[in-house]
């Protein structure tokens, strides 16, 4: 017994170890797809410098707090959150028409042309993420003890998975959404002859804290302004990605400052 006993724990020890590996190589995997720009610069040129552009943003938000500051005593309320969302969303629109007009880039609705970009994530991590984070370490556990033709400790492995998982994501994705202001924003390129995007991207940012860096306390810890900060590195990373493309111009001048919201 106890000669069984020390080899499953081996044999638990072994496949340790080779979820830590499996989890080092998505990591690595993840971060060099998202490193791979999509191939702009074999689009045909932007003959005339114009597009439309339509902005877009998911509803997604389960806590007001982390998208505008809270008066005492507010309600979590979905209306609230929705609103506050929809002023993100439009400013973001704002800031991509303004810095379109600084490159001199015409946008509207009779071109042939269509930029979508979708705010998918801001200001928290999104519910579906955190499931599919717990399911995940579910199945390991589950699959580890059919591995081992066990399945008693299947059911074991699987229950200390939700549990472990459950801690780990649901916690670390409350710390996370409060001490950095995440986005998300997907953009899409489409052709109105074609029905498939002829380019697409995702932009993933933190935060925008080089931004607020020299800004007042005040102003550098209000809510808003953090996540307009992120939004505006996300564009930032969009027009240098955009920049690529044969005949899309160039902004001139200095950059625009960042304006920052009002707290």
């Amino acid at each position: 017994m106890n000669r069984m006993s020390k080899r499953a724990s081996k044999m638990i020890n072994q496949l340790a170890k080779c979820k830590i590996f499996v989890s080092i190589a998505a990591t690595l995997l993840l971060a060099t797809s998202l490193g791979c720009r999509s191939p702009l610069i074999h689009l045909q040129p932007l003959a005339t410098p114009g597009l439309e552009v339509v902005v877009r943003a998911e509803d997604h938000t389960r806590n007001l707090k982390r998208l505008r500051a809270v008066a005492p005593g507010e309600a979590n309320a979905g209306p609230a959150r929705a609103e506050a969302l929809e002023g993100h969303r439009a400013w973001l629109e704002a800031e991509f028409r303004a810095e379109a007009r600084a490159r001199g880039l015409s946008l509207g609705p009779g071109s042939d042309l269509c930029l979508e970009l979708t705010l998918t994530s801001l200001g928290e991590v999104r519910a579906r993420y955190i499931i599919y984070g717990i399911l995940g370490g579910v199945a390991w556990g589950i699959g580890t003890g059919l591995i081992a033709h066990d399945p008693r400790l299947a059911i074991g492995l699987g229950l200390y998975e939700l549990v472990e998982e459950s801690a780990f994501w649901i916690a670390g994705s409350a710390i996370f959404g409060a001490y950095s202001a995440p986005v998300v924003l997907e953009a899409g390129l489409f052709r109105r002859t074609e029905p498939k995007a002829v380019w697409r991207e995702s932009y993933y940012v933190l935060n925008g804290r080089k931004l607020t860096k020299g800004l007042p306390a005040a102003s550098g810890q209000d809510r808003s302004t953090q996540l307009h900060a992120s939004l505006r590195v996300a564009l930032d990373k969009l027009f240098k990605d955009l920049e690529a493309w044969p005949g899309f111009p160039n902004h001139a001048g200095p950059p625009r400052p960042f304006a920052p919201a009002l707290p």
